[in-house]
């Protein structure tokens, strides 16, 4: 028994050590100031630079800091505080040179504050993300709700990984326990297109589409095993790894149709089939 703990221990290892270097990068991301509802530009811009600090502790992002975002803006004479328009946010991004960028609002409704927030692709200048958190009881509470909107964000943006290997039917992925992957969650598989550039030779976008899904089996610390689900493509190393959209989650299946009961035939009682009904046919 001891042989075999140690043998497997020994294949993890070599496993671990065979593994191609595709490290997964931290997803870049710049956190404009919010627009204020009924509360204070300074209250707004507190809850901004927790919601800065949170989303750096998850590990996730690498997160744009607010001096260096106020100094590109005042150089090119643009002003965050108050940003809601997508296209205007993805502009903005693409000076900081970062792949996501975060608008929102904090307002107060009565007792409660209300962190709305939405979450731009710089490249397709499109609304990836909107995610809202409620806070009552006062602004000692906020801290507590920044937190779970930065573990939302995290969840549904920053968990971003590759295909690591493909072994018969099972694609290793590197994302693991440590990033909160868990048996049964699943994966878009996406595949990176050409690059899009403007007539002066600047990235401004890149071609993708999700060739397939694949659902988790088994995880590892570092990596996680995964089956296909459904492909339109055949998956390759290096395939980037992102979780399944809600909007995508499989439709749900119809409910089945019920038959009525058949009539129950009474003793001495002619059936009304009996009688030379017309037969009709099934409705459906």
């Amino acid at each position: 028994m001891l042989a075999q703990r140690f043998h497997l221990a020994i294949t993890t290892a070599a496993f671990l050590l065979a593994m191609p270097a595709f490290s997964r990068e931290k997803v870049t991301v710049a956190v404009l100031d919010f627009e204020p509802k009924n509360v204070t530009a300074e209250s707004a811009e507190a809850a901004v630079d927790l919601l800065r600090t949170e989303l750096f502790n998850t590990g996730c992002f690498k997160v744009v800091e607010r001096q260096r975002i106020q100094k590109i803006l005042e150089e090119q004479r643009f002003q965050s505080s108050g940003v809601t328009d997508a296209d205007q946010a993805a502009e903005i991004g693409r000076m900081l040179n970062v792949k996501k960028i975060m608008i929102g609002t904090v307002t107060l409704l009565g007792g409660t504050h209300i962190l709305n927030t939405r979450i731009v692709d710089v490249q397709s200048g499109q609304v990836e993300l909107a995610e809202a958190v409620e806070s009552r009881g006062g602004e000692e509470n906020l801290p507590r709700a920044v937190t779970e909107l930065a573990l939302k964000i995290s969840y549904k943006i920053g968990l971003e990984g590759h295909v690591i290997r493909i072994t018969g039917e099972t694609v290793y992925i590197d994302l693991g326990s440590a990033d909160g992957v868990k048996v049964g969650q699943t994966f878009d598989v996406i595949r990176q297109g050409e690059v899009i550039t403007d007539l002066e030779g600047r990235t401004i976008g890149a071609q993708s589409e999700s060739i397939a899904t694949v659902m988790v089996t088994k995880v590892q610390d570092r990596f996680s095993e995964t089956a296909v689900h459904s492909q339109t493509t055949p998956i390759q190393k290096g395939d980037r790894i992102l979780p399944l959209s809600e909007k995508k989650a499989a439709p749900a299946r119809p409910e089945p149709r019920r038959e009525k009961p058949p009539v129950q035939k009474k003793p001495g009682t002619p059936h009304p089939e009996d009688k030379g009904a017309v037969e009709m046919p099934a409705l459906f």
